[in-house]
Order: C-alpha cells, then sequence, then structure tokens
C-alpha cells in the first residue's frame, strides 16, 4: 500500500505533512498523514539495509542504540527500567487472569490410589523483534512469572539473531518460521520499539494477533504523535527519524489497528519505561543520567514526564476470549 492511502486504515484522505531532511541519510523525507485516523507515514521507506552492525553500534540513525552492551551484559545498559516495566505488567495480567479463570473441575481420585496435582504448563512468551536478545535475557533470568515457568521464544533477523540461537540457545524465528506456528501459541507476545520501524505495519499485527492465545497480552510500545511534547515540535520531534522510522501512531489510530486485527486496546500504566525514555537520551552524559534519576525519583516528576510525552497514553492490547 502506498503512502497515498492510510496504511493503518486504509483511508484515501492521506495528505502531505511536511519534509524533512535526513540527518543520517542526507536526502529529504515526506511525511503523509491521515485526516481520519492521525497516523503518519514516512517515504520513501530507506531499506532494512540500513540496520546493519554499524547501525546496532549506535553509529547510524539512532544514536541510543547500544545492541553490542545489550548483547553482552544488558545490567550495564538503563534497559532494566523497562524490562521491570514490562514484565510487571505481564504479571498483574496474568494473575487477574488467572483468579478469574474457573477451576477445571478435578476428576474423582481413587480410594487406593494417592492423588498429585501435575505440573503447571509454562507460559509462552515471544519476543518479537528482539534485537540483541536484552529482552530475553532478563526473562530467562527471571525463570518464571505468575507461578510458572517462561518459555520464550524471539523472532528477529541478523547477526545478533544468530548468536542468539547458536551462541546462547535461544529459539529464535526468522518470519517464515513464525507464521508456520499454530495459532494461539503464544500467551504473551512482546513488541518493544518495533511497529516504528516497519513500513506496512498491519500485516505483522495481524500475524501477532492470530499468534495470541484467547486472553493473550500484546505488550507493545511506540512513541505517541499526539503528545504534547510532538505536537508542539510537529515533524521536527526528535522521534521522527525518517530513515527509521516509517510509522508513527498516535492512541487513536493504534486503537483503531488492534480492532482491525482482532484485538481490544488494554490501557496500562507505565513508570520504569518512563524513567527509560529519559535516561536513554542522556546515554552519552553519564552525569546528567544520574542527575536525571534523582530528579525523577521527586513526587509528581514521573507523571509529568509521563503526561509530556504521552507514554502511558499509547493502548496495548488483549485478544478477545
Amino acid at each position: 500500500m502506498s503512502a497515498r492511502s492510510c496504511r493503518a486504515c486504509g483511508s484515501p484522505r492521506v495528505g502531505l505533512r511536511g519534509k524533512k531532511r535526513g540527518e543520517f541519510l542526507r536526502r529529504e523525507f515526506e511525511f503523509y498523514r491521515c485526516d481520519d485516523c492521525g497516523f503518519m507515514a514516512v517515504e520513501p521507506f530507506s531499506g532494512y539495509e540500513i540496520y546493519n552492525d554499524a547501525y546496532y553500534r549506535g553509529h547510524g540513525p539512532d544514536p541510543y542504540v547500544d545492541y553490542e552492551t545489550e548483547y553482552n551484559d544488558w545490567r550495564r545498559s538503563d534497559r532494566g527500567l523497562e524490562f521491570e516495566d514490562l514484565f510487571r505488567i505481564a504479571g498483574e495480567r496474568l494473575k487477574d487472569q488467572g483468579a478469574k479463570r474457573p477451576k477445571d473441575r478435578q476428576p474423582e481420585a481413587h480410594p487406593l490410589v494417592p492423588s498429585s496435582p501435575g505440573p503447571l504448563v509454562p507460559f509462552r512468551w515471544l519476543d518479537f523483534g528482539c534485537g540483541a536478545g536484552a529482552f530475553l535475557k532478563y526473562l530467562r533470568e527471571r525463570g518464571s512469572i505468575a507461578g510458572r515457568s517462561l518459555e520464550l521464544t524471539g523472532h528477529d533477523v541478523g547477526s545478533y539473531a544468530d548468536l542468539l540461537r547458536e551462541r546462547d540457545g535461544f529459539r529464535i524465528l526468522d518470519l517464515d518460521a513464525l507464521a508456520r506456528e499454530p495459532d494461539g501459541a503464544y500467551d504473551i507476545i512482546s513488541m518493544i520499539e518495533v511497529i516504528e520501524h516497519l513500513p506496512e505495519p498491519r500485516a505483522p499485527l495481524e500475524l501477532v494477533a492470530r499468534l495470541l492465545k484467547p486472553g493473550g497480552l500484546l505488550l507493545l510500545t511506540t512513541g505517541n504523535l499526539e503528545s504534547p511534547i510532538a505536537r508542539r515540535q510537529g515533524i521536527h520531534y526528535r522521534y521522527c527519524a525518517p530513515e527509521i522510522h516509517v510509522s508513527l501512531f498516535n492512541p487513536r489510530c493504534l486503537a483503531q489497528l488492534y480492532r482491525h486485527v482482532g484485538l481490544e486496546p488494554y490501557q496500562v500504566r507505565y513508570r520504569g519505561a518512563v524513567k527509560f525514555k529519559v535516561v536513554k537520551s542522556l546515554r552519552h552524559h553519564r552525569a546528567l543520567r544520574a542527575v536525571a534519576h534523582l530528579a525523577l525519583a521527586l513526587p509528581g516528576a514521573l507523571g509529568a514526564v509521563d503526561a509530556l510525552y504521552g507514554v502511558s497514553a499509547m493502548p496495548c492490547a488483549i485478544k478477545p476470549r
């Protein structure tokens, strides 16, 4: 689908919002906005070749990524703030679902045979766009969630995907293998800052919706183009990096896209992810990062930053039972 029809809702009411020169690829990019849902698409698409090893070392269009550190020791990055948050949200959802689920009727025990409960089935978690695998390593170390063990799968391609598969023993699937997975295969799917990199976002969300179990949770994070800071700065907002962020969302169009693929929006309240959004931008300024950590601990500071960037306004999703 071209940028002249909306890649999120399909509306033909799409117009040119503006043009912006890339900071890494010194060429002009066009931003097209849908009048119906507010989704914004970037053209031309730079191609997936831009995600090379230099990019993952922070020497590409996004100077804040640091996959090498994340792969070698994720604790040396600030990603743990975000990981703890996502793990907390997933755990709360799973515990809530477990409390609401009716108890399975147990067969009558034979009077001469002592009964014992069978092992609990693991929760299956897919990290879609797992990158250097920092979140997978975090989840492996946690080991369990809501009283059950975790069975982990990642999806990505490239050199880090190969390392995670061959050196670290993770189950890493490419897109073709993922498409062959059965319906309802996963209890939880995470897409952490992934969807904005995909020029056609509906297809991967349709796949995710099919792979989720009924009642399953999609943890999706992406920038909010209707946050106060984004509205003020327009396409010059730092998140509008046209070489890599080619699908730009707001809460309304993301919720509409969820419903289109058979999911329901699910609002969450972030804490650590909000902190990470701030300290990530200070990756190269150790002293300022320390000050930011202290400032974010002040009463009301976290809520103010959340409101400014609209982090918690962006819904996750659940699959109806």
